[in-house]
């Protein structure tokens, strides 16, 4: 009987192991390797199974040391990130531990015959009311806390923490001092624990989405631009080949009058006028469309542009992402070579290329005149400060939202940025 009655408990406590750990994966990318992978669910059950008693602050806090140490040394991530994935799924499990064992307690010693038998009972009831805490949890808010990883920054997340770990100080606080006979008056503070770090959860998925929903905006932007550029070239063609028989005849007249240098000069501005707009630089069609768009009005400011671009099947990176990264660079890097009075001096260099596991993009440009810089990065030149400067800021957030880097380089008369995400598989 006895035998059973522990083979009951150790699956409950394998379900709700299970359910913690596949919970944790919507957060965090576990990395690589069978060491790192059984050090990382051993580290989950040992912190799941936490016994949290009154008056014992060193088993909490001495767990909360072990899941910070799992997190860092098993997973991937940015430090804050992972963190802050810490605590946000500790404060619940300490909170859903205390109450049901306490709860548990209470009704052994107050309501039932101290026996073997009621006490096994009691503690798989316990395990049972965790599992469906974690079950709950787990489907409703997989999805939301899967794409809110995506989208937050890590200043975004330490917004989240500041919230969490004052939520969670008071309640270890409260657990730590009070006595055994008024546990029960930590329930209400041990709820509020875990609706903070469910609401910090909720709050993530929503602050990405409404991130995500601004970068489709400007993906739409984006896409309806390319296609009036498109269909104005279109245009011209037509109009060129319209016009063709007129254009032949006056190169031919220059050329019975021996006037080659007017013919070349002619031929020279026609064939510019007759090239393609419309260039493959890679196959993904959005990014494509962005880098047409961006090098024809490179082209019109008289900006020598070099682009050389290896992005054939990056599916771990979403179009919306990409499409923020090379907008805002290239956007920056016109403003900036424009500016520059000699034409000869203007250029723009693009290279980008995924390996199958990392995306490496450096975008130069000439430049003129001083940055300005602050302590939170380079400030914008233009006049209406309030309304621009965010082309970098966006580039960034979107690139640490991949936990990839962005280094930035001014030059006396360039300007460099490079970006590297890795893990992209």
């Amino acid at each position: 009987m006895m035998v059973s009655k522990n083979l009951i408990i150790f699956v409950l406590s394998i379900i709700y192991v299970s359910f913690i750990f596949r919970f944790l994966l919507c957060f965090l990318k576990l990395k690589q390797g069978l060491l790192q992978k059984a050090a990382a669910i051993a580290g989950v059950w040992i912190v799941g199974c936490t016994v949290v008693f009154p008056e014992d602050p060193f088993n909490v806090f001495g767990m909360l040391v072990l899941f910070a140490m799992v997190l860092l040394i098993c997973f991937e991530g940015s430090v804050v990130r992972r963190l802050s994935v810490v605590l946000l799924l500790y404060p619940i499990i300490v909170s859903a531990n205390f109450v049901t064992l306490d709860a548990t307690g209470i009704v052994f010693f107050r309501l039932t015959p101290q026996t073997p038998f009621w006490d096994a009972a009691l503690n798989a009831f316990s395990m049972l009311l965790r599992d469906l805490i974690w079950m709950g949890i787990y489907f409703a808010f997989r999805k939301k806390a899967a794409h809110s990883i995506k989208m937050m920054t890590d200043r975004m997340w330490l917004l989240m923490d500041i919230v969490c770990a004052a939520a969670f100080a008071g309640s270890i606080t409260l657990i730590s001092t009070i006595s055994h006979k008024d546990a029960w008056l930590t329930y209400p503070s041990c709820l509020a624990c875990v609706v903070t770090s469910l609401g910090c959860i909720w709050l993530a998925a929503y602050i990405g989405e409404t991130i995500r929903r601004d970068m489709e905006m400007e993906n739409m932007k984006v896409r309806q631009a390319y296609y009036e550029e498109l269909e104005k070239n279109q245009l011209a063609v037509r109009k060129l080949r319209h016009d063709m028989n007129n254009h032949l005849g006056v190169i031919g007249s220059f050329l019975e009058e021996k006037e080659y240098d007017k013919a070349l000069a002619y031929f020279k501005e026609l064939n510019i006028t007759a090239a393609a707009r419309n260039r493959k630089f890679c196959e993904n069609s959005l990014v494509n469309a962005v880098i047409n768009a961006k090098y024809n009005l490179a082209l019109e400011k008289n900006i020598d542009c070099f682009v050389n671009i290896e992005l054939d099947n990056l599916l771990a990176m979403d179009d919306v992402s990409l499409c923020t990264i090379f907008a805002n660079l290239l956007d920056n890097a016109i403003e900036a070579a424009q500016k520059v009075p000699d034409r000869e001096a203007r250029r723009i260099s693009l290279k980008a290329r995924y390996t199958g596991e990392s995306l490496c993009i450096e975008v130069e440009n000439s430049r003129t005149g001083e940055l300005a810089e602050s302590k939170a990065g380079l400030l914008t030149t233009k006049p209406d400060k309030e309304n621009h400067g965010y082309g970098l800021r966006s580039v960034r957030d979107v690139v640490e939202s991949y936990g990839g880097h962005m280094d930035i380089t001014p030059a006396a008369n360039a300007f460099r940025v490079t970006i590297w995400i890795g893990g992209l598989v």
